[in-house]
């Protein structure tokens, strides 16, 4: 098989499972392919990887079979931009700290190897979503896609914004406060549950509009169907704020219309056997157990 590598950094704590998953790959006969941004941190620790199997966001990637996210949660978002484009699967390992994508641990080595080349592992396709400008045109690049939300904040910390918004062009609300977040159900344990809002199945159909710090306390999140589209106007007294998809964002101004929807194209997790949603839900929020002491 040909295993694809990508992280955003590497620290020192995580080097020695780095050469640990490398040299175990090749032990079995595995192709190994990494991003650029490893590179040096691959040199670093002895692990010599081709000029020629090193890749980036502008290469073509349709001969990877698996990519191997090593760090969190962010560390897979980032990830996807590489992977999405060609379907390739995902698998998340986790060396940050919460990790409700990334569930395979490097302490594991042998166990999930074994289960990746045996073919015991399922695909999860997660919904993407997608924003675009008032000329239809793409806001970011390379890939105009988030996984976890989409979301509009202000700028200062002296007002709040307002962000129009209507649901398949018709008027949903005016909504006052320090931002609005438009979450996907893989998102709802990410910006959106920090802000108050519900955790949603990965597999539920729907889409999560949730106000941050809202000026009016009736201001709740909604649940929106998956076909939805949503358009966000930002306005108020300063002339931009900041737009964010999952970890990038960028400064647009105010009172232009922005248009978000479902995307065609799928994320492709990797979900290894004996592990579930649920689990991941226990053990990451710490259900059932008492921490008053």
């Amino acid at each position: 098989m040909k295993f694809g590598l990508h992280a955003l950094s590497f620290h020192q704590i995580s080097g020695e499972s780095l050469v640990a998953i490398c040299s175990h790959l090749q032990s079995l006969g595995h192709e190994i392919r990494a991003s650029r941004s490893i590179a040096k941190s691959l040199e670093k620790a002895g692990i010599q990887i081709p000029p020629d199997h090193l890749f980036g966001l502008e290469d073509t990637l349709n001969d990877i079979d698996i990519l191997l996210s090593l760090g969190g949660d962010g560390t897979i978002l980032d990830s996807l931009l590489y992977a999405v484009p060609f379907k390739i699967p995902v698998l998340g390992i986790n060396f940050g700290k919460l990790g409700f994508l990334a569930t395979a641990q490097a302490s594991n080595l042998k166990n999930w190897v074994d289960q990746i080349q045996l073919g015991e592992f399922f695909i999860e396709n997660r919904a993407l979503i997608e924003i675009f400008s008032p000329d239809e045109t793409n806001l970011f690049e390379p890939h105009n896609f988030a996984l976890n939300e989409i979301s509009i904040t202000k700028r200062d910390s002296a007002s709040m914004i307002t962000i129009r918004t209507k649901v398949n062009g018709e008027f949903l609300n005016e909504y006052w406060g320090d931002g609005l977040i438009i979450s996907t159900a893989t998102g709802s344990t990410g910006y959106s549950l920090s802000c108050g809002g519900p955790i949603l199945m990965p597999d539920s159909k729907g889409l999560i509009v949730n106000p941050i710090s809202p000026h009016n306390l009736s201001m709740r999140p909604l649940i929106l169907p998956e076909d939805a589209e949503i358009e966000i106007t930002p306005m108020g007294r300063s002339n931009k704020a900041m737009l964010s998809m999952d970890s990038r964002s960028k400064a647009v101004s105010r009172n232009q219309t922005f248009r978000i929807k479902v995307s065609k194209s799928k994320a492709r997790l990797v979900r290894l056997p004996n592990t579930s949603f649920a689990q991941t839900l226990r053990e990451k929020l710490f259900w059932g157990k008492d921490l008053r002491n």
